[in-house]
């Protein structure tokens, strides 16, 4: 079973004078060969090294130095059961387009020799989702600022952490006395409460869920929202119930997670640029639609690992995939848009209370989850 926790993020700043003292390199949005490490994160990473489970885009930066955690944690995911399992992380990356969207997205795995022991042991073991997503998203983590701050605390609430490490790490030196971080930050930088993709096999059998919206449910493949119980927030996890073995994530099902992944990040990117424009904070036109047309042509262009013929299959079905859907960009950004854009109810109450939109998670939610739905059921 595979658990990926990912953190939205939003960079506007240039829509700032100067960028805000933005560094030009890297170039995040196509590979850059002679950037080689990114200051405070980690090396960068062209998708050329074996990845066990979830395989990002094509160019990001390890998180290695800015995120730590305990390299062993046990987890209790089993119902009715104190059966502890060992759960490992096997990547800390981040990602960006290089205009407006981007995550941090860290990777886990149950341990493989448990999972089978057990449904060999105990055939009838059922997997708790929602358990396991609190347990991941409450376990402790270190986040290691370039100013010497360190944060300790639960992973979910890291977003400042990480919002303040992108842009001291991304900050030009000689800039950061004339923009301060938390100026930046309120203003032009945002990074979103955390997410969990979980990937589920025969191996991992799930308990019936409680709370849940079934995204997608034909073709051989499954899409379930739920809630992960940590914060008052909408469905913030989402379950991939996979007929397929552990290691044997299929085309469809690779396409779906970084789909819904990557129009998720773009979702809140979208809601923190509409909440700036709508407080005076920033002033510009939507590029929505461009960057789901650049999102569709990065997945149309990821390249197969290096003597890996799965993944070069893969990488071109999903090339397939893209091409038969036809997918209109113009058509999913209003889709998003109708979802994310202010209310009138909202903009009365905002002449008298500060925005802040409760709603925000579930129409960024709703909006991944349509567009994601609309686009591997070809609109149905």
């Amino acid at each position: 079973m595979f658990i990926s926790v990912t953190f939205p993020f939003a960079d506007y700043r240039s829509l700032c004078e100067e960028s805000a003292g933005r560094l030009e390199r890297p170039c995040w949005g196509s590979a850059d060969p002679r950037a080689t490490f990114a200051r405070g994160f980690g090396s960068i990473h062209t998708r050329t090294k074996s990845a066990n489970g979830f395989v990002g885009e094509n160019y990001y930066a390890d998180c290695d130095n800015l995120i730590r955690y305990p390299a062993q944690l046990f987890l209790q995911p089993l119902c009715g059961g104190s059966r502890r399992i060992l759960s490992y992380p096997f990547y800390r990356r981040f990602f960006f387009d290089g205009e407006m969207s981007g995550r941090f997205e860290l990777g886990f795995r149950l341990n493989e020799a448990s999972i089978h022991e057990i449904a060999q042991s105990s055939p009838a073991a059922e997997y708790d989702v929602v358990t396991l997503a609190k347990q991941i998203l409450t376990s402790e983590a270190e986040i290691n600022l370039l100013d010497g701050r360190i944060f300790k605390g639960p992973l979910h609430k890291a977003p400042i952490a990480l919002r303040d490490g992108y842009i001291l790490s991304s900050t030009r030196n000689n800039k950061l006395n004339i923009y301060d971080i938390e100026t930046v930050g309120s203003n032009y930088v945002s990074v979103g409460a955390p997410f969990v993709f979980i990937r589920s096999s025969q191996a991992t059998k799930i308990s019936r869920i409680q709370q849940k919206r079934m995204l997608i449910d034909e073709h051989n493949l499954s899409l379930i929202a739920t809630r992960s119980g940590v914060r008052n927030q909408h469905f913030d996890t989402v379950v991939m119930q996979s007929r397929e073995g552990l290691d044997a994530e299929t085309a469809r099902e690779r396409f779906a997670r970084l789909f819904y992944t990557q129009i998720r990040a773009l979702s809140f990117a979208h809601s923190f640029y509409l909440k700036q424009v709508d407080g005076g904070r920033i002033a510009g036109s939507s590029r929505l639609e461009p960057a789901i047309e650049a999102l569709i042509e990065r997945l149309k262009g990821l390249v197969p690992m290096e003597n890996d013929t799965r993944d070069k299959s893969t990488c071109s079905t999903m090339r397939e995939i893209i091409s038969n859907m036809d997918i209109d960009p113009s058509g999913l950004s209003k889709e998003i848009q109708k979802r994310l854009k202010p209310g009138w109810i909202r903009k009365q109450l905002s002449r008298v209370f500060s925005y802040v939109d409760k709603k925000a998670d579930k129409a960024i939610e709703a909006a991944a989850s349509t567009a994601t739905k609309h686009v591997l059921t070809g609109g149905s």
